[in-house]
Order: C-alpha cells, then structure tokens, then sequence
C-alpha cells in the first residue's frame, strides 16, 4: 500500500475530526443541548453519532472485532443521536477521541487500502473516504448549531 495515499486519507480524516472538537469546545453545555434541529439533532447527537460511526465501519464492518456496543439498536436506529443529560461534551469528545486511535490501530493495520471489509463488499479506501464525507456533513450540522447555542462562528482555529 502506498504510504503516501495512506497518509493523507488518515490526514483528510483526522483534519475533520479535529474539526468536528473544535467546533463544540468551548461551548456551554446547556447551550449546546438547548439548540436542536426539528428531528431533534444536538452537538451531543452529533458527536455521539460520529463515534458510533467510526466505531462501526473501521471495528465492526472492516475488522470484526467482537464486543463492540452502539447507542444505537434495529429498534431505535437514530438511538445514537440521543444523548442522555448526564454525559457531557466534554466526555463524549474524550469517547470520541479514544474511539479515533482504535479506529485508527485498524486502518494502520490492514495491509492495503484495497483490502476488502469482513461484512460489506467495501474496501478500507471507500471507508476510509466515506467516513471523510460523513464526518465533513456533521461537522456542517455542527456549525449551524453552534452559532444558534451562542453565536460562535468560524471554519477552523485562528
């Protein structure tokens, strides 16, 4: 595998992820949990979304790595945008960072970008490259409720 190509996809990635703490540091928590979407969409939702995400596609779908857990269930597929009140920003950020270094210990791992995931017909480059779009989508959702919770604008750190 080129090291290069797999450098900058993990670079794009991670770009997007630092983003995505960024974005939400910072913010009152009861701010951020006050200011929602109609369908009920919060900074906490997101965040907690974008770990199950990772979570799912590099773990579980690529790998089959066994006793992983999701917020979410084929009973409440959108469980992982609830967040209960108890669990703060600041500890679904620290979730969400240590699922990223888990996540990456996988792509790390495989042996080539083409290498195809244990339970879909994907390869770790399409993964790789979605998880780059989904997180780029969130982080969009991010932006207009972080300047609805307290008004705070921007696309990177200054």
């Amino acid at each position: 595998m080129s090291d290069i190509e797999r450098e900058s996809l993990l670079e794009f990635l991670q770009r997007q992820r630092d983003l995505v703490a960024w974005k939400v540091q910072g913010g009152d928590e009861q701010a951020l949990r006050a200011v929602s979407t109609a369908s009920g969409l919060t900074a906490q939702g997101v965040v907690n979304h974008l770990t199950n995400c990772e979570r799912g596609w590099f773990r579980q779908t690529f790998a089959d790595q066994s006793g992983l857990t999701f917020d979410f269930s084929d009973e409440d597929e959108d469980g992982d945008f609830r967040v209960p009140d108890d669990v703060t920003m600041a500890q679904l950020l620290a979730e969400y960072a240590a699922e990223q270094k888990r996540c990456d210990e996988v792509i790390l791992a495989a042996e080539t970008l083409d290498q195809k995931a244990v339970h879909r017909d994907r390869t770790l480059r399409w993964i790789m490259l979605h998880l780059i779009e989904e997180t780029a989508r969130h982080l969009g959702q991010l932006d207009l409720l972080r300047e609805q919770a307290d008004g705070s604008t921007g696309e990177r750190p200054e």
